[in-house]
């Protein structure tokens, strides 16, 4: 199965050393949820357990200092939200 951000405009897939982590939607905590689903701004989108949104849709900050190299994967903090977004701007 591929793996592919679902933020608006993102094309960004899961592929061996490119270096982009990709996380998981917080389905099991509904207040976290809600606010990620505020932040990528898609109408009518409900994330199930194949949704993602990779790691440049969040800041530095969101990170855990507690990285994980072994398993070459980033943990983010549990209150961590994205915020870092392309959205087109309306004239």
């Amino acid at each position: 199965m591929v793996v592919s951000c679902s933020a608006y405009g993102c094309t960004n897939r899961r592929q061996k050393e490119n270096g982009i982590h990709f996380h998981r939607f917080p389905l099991k905590r509904p207040e976290v949820l809600k606010k990620w689903l505020h932040e990528i701004r898609r109408k009518n989108f409900t994330p199930n357990q194949y949704s993602y949104l990779c790691s440049e849709h969040f800041t530095p900050s969101d990170y855990l200092n507690e990285s994980r190299p072994e398993l070459d994967k980033k943990l983010l903090k549990d209150e961590a939200v994205p915020s870092v977004f392309k959205f087109p701007t309306l004239c």
